[in-house]
């Protein structure tokens, strides 16, 4: 059983002395390993007293070693007195010692400090960040390993759109990066739209730029990168601004010329991974505006229809998925229960049948066959179909 931690009054005494050894870089190691183990056995309170009384830029200081026992326990005293203070006081007292450490040689120094940014960041985010360490953080979203561009994108995904999209360095330092690749830019662009939950700083994106290249890297030859690129856009899609916005930039029309409907192309292996995001982004935008895409874009169910017949358990599963997701908003539901469905599908039986009768047919198919991982799904699709609003 665990010896449950009492608070205890902190070393005023101990905390000075060791800032002073550090100051005159007076047994470094020693002291650092020394503030390890005396806040092991300390709370949060505790910590948080003892943090006050330190000077940081002191500790950061440290790093400034090729000792990489060294390196790691500073990193580990920065993970402790970090996590307690609150962001202002640390952006506005460490800025500087904070943007040295980012460009440290070492990777896990870069990844540790942005994790913990991070963390402030979301915890409170109302900061001034100083731009030449703004353009330090952004530049991280190049680096290859994937610890120290995730946390950077994490850490910019919090930054004030309004006054970020309002630098000039900043902005040019985004478009330096954007020009680099492909896969770098999916990172800024994950960061864009982010913002442009925002009506106005999707102004500002559009007025800088910052979008220029989206319809070239949908049709980018990479599938995994139009995957990804594609993922991203479907919060922004959603939003009554945001589908017109991309609608006017031909992303919309763009995307749908992408899906694949005919049994030939269904089986092209780049289709079989890009076919369902496509759908899946056509089909959360119709639970928002079903009329729109019924009338303007209804290869959309002729892509369900044609998965639901495919022998492909993938296929069959994101068809289910979408129908499932479909059946769930009302307003589709009335919508598609519309006669003229049969034209739309093509659908060969001489019955006039609405959409969502064609769909149980196939439905019932897949839930009484052998397919038994489908089964649960294809069940719930048509109790989501049949169900009344209540």
């Amino acid at each position: 059983m665990s010896e449950e931690l009492t608070p205890v009054d902190v070393d005023t005494d101990f905390i000075l002395t060791v800032m002073h050894r550090l100051s005159t870089a007076t047994g470094t190691r020693l002291a650092v390993n020394e503030l390890n183990m005396y806040f092991i056995k300390k709370n949060r309170s505790d910590v948080l007293k003892a943090a006050k009384l330190m000077d940081l830029n002191l500790i950061f200081d440290c790093l400034n070693t090729a000792d990489i026992l060294l390196i790691r326990d500073v990193c580990a005293l920065l993970r402790t007195v970090l996590s307690v203070l609150q962001s202002n006081d640390v952006f506005n007292k460490y800025s500087v010692s904070i943007e040295r450490s980012i460009r440290h040689p070492d990777d896990t120094v870069k990844s540790t400090v942005l994790s913990l940014l991070e963390k402030l960041l979301a915890d409170d985010n109302n900061v001034d960040i100083q731009v030449d360490l703004a353009c330090t953080i952004i530049d991280c979203l190049t680096n290859s390993d994937m610890s120290i561009s995730y946390n950077a994108v994490k850490c910019v995904k919090h930054f004030r759109s309004g006054e970020i999209l309002s630098s000039t360095s900043i902005i040019s330092k985004l478009e330096t990066i954007m020009a680099i690749n492909t896969k770098i830019r999916t990172r800024v662009y994950d960061i864009l739209i982010h913002w442009a939950k925002s009506v106005d700083a999707l102004a500002l994106i559009s007025s800088k730029g910052l979008f220029s290249n989206l319809v070239t890297d949908i049709k980018y030859p990479d599938v995994i990168m139009q995957v990804v690129t594609v993922q991203m856009l479907i919060p922004l899609s959603i939003t009554e601004y945001g589908f017109d916005y991309l609608d006017s930039l031909g992303i919309i029309s763009g995307l749908y010329h992408l899906l694949s409907s005919s049994p030939i192309e269904l089986d092209n292996p780049s289709v079989v991974i890009l076919n369902p995001i496509v759908l899946d982004f056509f089909i959360q935008i119709t639970q928002v505006r079903p009329f729109f895409i019924f009338t303007s874009y209804p290869k959309v169910f002729v892509v369900i229809y044609e998965m639901l017949k495919e022998e492909d358990d993938s296929l069959l599963g994101v068809a289910i998925n979408a129908i499932t997701n479909l059946a769930s908003s009302w307003e589709c539901k009335m919508l598609l229960d519309n006669p003229t469905a049969s034209v739309i599908l093509n659908y060969e039986d001489g019955d006039q049948l609405d959409m969502w009768s064609i769909f149980m047919i196939e439905l019932s198919r897949i839930a009484s066959s052998t397919k038994t991982e489908l089964k649960a799904g294809a069940i719930q699709a048509i109790t989501n179909i049949i169900q009344v609003e209540t």
